[in-house]
């Protein structure tokens, strides 16, 4: 018998311990779920010594830990997250002892990863030379669910959405790096239009430029990554930022005896006569009623609601009060776009490869990202206590060892991408 240990209950948890169990008598596992203080070694020591394999979702910055217990154990580990230098810095004991950690399987990073090193492999194979990738991927409500002026309802992490830009983005367009620091990260963002749904707009999502050396495109002209939102996210949250709402490195004293008005009007100017609203408008310089304007304010920021944060952080602070705005509701439906684009000239010919997927949650708790997240992470430690993944140390799913069958998997799950490729004329970046 192969002993599990799921690390973690969360809102992405619902489909992958549901996986484990439907399989558990057919491969004969025991699966234990624990939801625990990550920051006690002690109790994660208890449970991850007798684990065969470790699943962790484990905030992100806690997977490192969980894997130096189980690499003193001799456990596998599996996560949906991005991998810290201090995992990376594991394998080659990992592999010594014959352990496979793999990392960033989940959905983005993870099934974006499988699909987009799938389509650079078969570009390769037919003598390909590759000149642009993007890749994109939002987590969203589904249009029957979108009925607020953000487009946008929590259905994951809510403080990462918070934080999400936080350290900008870097990215390669047309051989040039391109930066975009935080406070213009969501000014001015791009188009997409992706088959079966109206436009979305993108903003670029952190360091890019690794990718040209993670997925062997060293002098690929143009790499970019990117997060999808409704259109009117964007522009609306880059008020925030510039308020200084979303800021979570220093703490507001007493803000438990504020209100929300009282805490933005520190914000902002104490000189005339003009009301908050109008003092909040012209300081963003924002019509004054106009759109924009008024998706700030149904956020009921300048409200009397009390803060109930004890010396909160901004973040912490704006949180709170969007946890109850932008709520998942029991009867709400979520849903996953991803959308991959390259291009490439085979004998001089240019052509575009397009690759979508978009896949809804089947209720409030099978939601799409449980399944995007859960799924792959599930089947990837199926692959790995059947023996199926040979390869030992840190690992990452961008080799067709791993993605073939996750992405095979998941197509069977109802979860699959609808690929094409077309002749073009000219390069969308001429």
């Amino acid at each position: 018998m192969k002993n599990v240990l799921i690390c973690g209950a969360g809102m992405s948890a619902t489909d992958l311990i549901s996986y484990m169990l439907k399989h558990a008598e057919e491969y004969n596992w025991f699966i234990t779920v624990v939801y625990f203080d990550c920051y006690d070694d002690t109790i994660m020591e208890r449970y991850i010594k007798d684990a065969d394999i470790v699943i962790s979702l484990l905030p992100p910055g806690m997977h490192a830990a969980a894997a130096k217990i189980a690499l003193q154990y001799n456990a596998h580990v599996v996560t949906a997250s991005y991998a810290s230098q201090e995992m990376i810095d594991m394998h080659e004991e990992a592999r010594e002892k014959g352990l496979t950690f793999l990392n960033e399987l989940g959905a983005d990073p993870g099934i974006d990863h499988m699909n987009g090193m799938r389509s650079i492999d078969k570009i390769r194979k037919k003598g390909g030379e590759l000149l642009a990738f993007e890749s994109y991927c939002g987590s969203l409500v589904a249009p029957e669910s979108n009925d607020n002026p953000w487009g946008y309802k929590f259905t994951w992490s809510p403080m990462n959405v918070i934080l999400a830009g936080s350290a900008g983005a870097s990215y390669y367009k047309n051989g040039a790096l391109r930066c975009r620091p935080y406070h213009k990260l969501f000014t001015n963002p791009k188009i997409i239009g992706v088959p079966g749904f109206e436009e979305f707009e993108a903003y670029e999502n952190r360091d890019s430029v690794v990718y040209r050396k993670k997925y062997k495109l060293d002098n690929i002209p143009t790499l970019i990554r990117a997060t999808l939102r409704y259109p009117g996210f964007c522009e609306g949250w880059n008020l925030f930022i510039q308020l200084g709402l979303t800021a979570d490195n220093y703490q507001i004293e007493g803000s438990e005896n504020m209100t929300y008005r009282q805490w933005v009007a520190a914000y902002l100017p104490d000189d005339g006569d003009a009301s908050l609203e109008n003092k909040l408008a012209d300081t963003l310089h924002l019509e004054r009623g106009g759109k924009l304007h008024e998706q700030l304010l149904w956020t009921e920021l300048l409200s009397e609601r009390p803060i109930k944060r004890v010396n909160g952080t901004p973040a912490e602070i704006l949180l709170d009060l969007l946890l109850d705005k932008l709520k998942f509701n029991q009867d709400d439906t979520d849903m996953l776009v991803f959308y991959e684009r390259i291009e490439y000239k085979v004998e001089g010919q240019l052509y575009e490869h397009l690759s979508y997927l978009a896949t809804k949650g089947l209720d409030h708790w099978h939601t799409a990202i449980s399944r995007t997240v859960g799924l792959p992470a599930a089947i990837g430690a199926k692959l790995i206590l059947n023996g199926e993944i040979k390869s030992r140390g840190v690992l990452f799913p961008w080799t067709a060892e791993v993605y073939d069958p996750v992405l095979n998997e998941l197509e069977e799950l109802g979860i699959a991408y609808t690929s094409y490729d077309s002749k073009i004329e000219r390069s969308h970046y001429e």
